[in-house]
């Protein structure tokens, strides 16, 4: 009886409650935080920085691509490239690769097709699954954005060596991967998403 006492006690926090289980990665990130100092200015932290870059990036390829007279957002442009990469996906998988809902997917496509940059066409297998396609105009306007675009990041690494960029490109990758790692495939309390979130997951393709 004593013995069992003991063991339920150890499986309980100090709140009583049950003991959330941790993954390597939360301790990990916990350490982090704790060696982290708190008088960090805002305007240095990873985070922000990441997301300067980011907004700087598109705002001025947006600029120069509208420069041109092509009404192409930033989010279009990707979509050209995903297509000139992978043609013939669908807007689903359009939508999981650029990480945005259906909806907003097919809000960008819209466009696209109405003003003859794509079309798309029913799978021969199932059709009612589009699948969508460049079109001649779309690759010429994709060439001339694509040509906006690396100007910016030419600007943007100019000043970079060869091996800067490389470490750059390697440091990002690493990042990159390290979010999309197992451990961070779990929920707050250290378990794999159950069935009902894969089944609430799975029809929101």
């Amino acid at each position: 009886m004593t013995r069992h006492r003991d063991e339920t006690l150890a499986a309980r926090g100090a709140g009583g409650g049950p003991r959330r289980v941790t993954s390597a990665a939360d301790r990990r990130a916990r350490q982090a935080c704790a060696a982290t100092p708190l008088s960090l200015p805002h305007s240095d932290h990873e985070g922000y920085l990441i997301k300067e870059l980011q907004q700087r990036l598109r705002t001025q390829i947006e600029a120069r691509i509208r420069a041109k007279g092509l009404w192409m957002s930033f989010p279009h442009s990707v979509v050209l490239m995903s297509l000139q990469e992978n043609p013939g996906l669908s807007g689903a998988q359009l939508a999981r690769r650029n990480s945005v809902t259906a909806q907003t997917m097919n809000g960008l496509l819209m466009p696209l097709e109405t003003k003859g940059l794509i079309e798309r066409r029913p799978d021969p297998e199932n059709a009612r699954i589009l699948k969508c396609y460049l079109k001649p105009l779309g690759q010429r306007w994709l060439k001339q954005g694509a040509g906006e675009a690396a100007a910016v990041f030419e600007q943007m690494l100019g000043k970079l060596s060869e091996r800067e960029r490389t470490e750059f490109r390697q440091i990002l990758r690493r990042c990159i991967d390290a979010l999309q790692s197992p451990d961070n495939e779990r929920g707050a309390d250290g378990r794999k998403p159950g069935r009902s979130t894969r089944f609430v997951a799975r029809n929101q393709r």
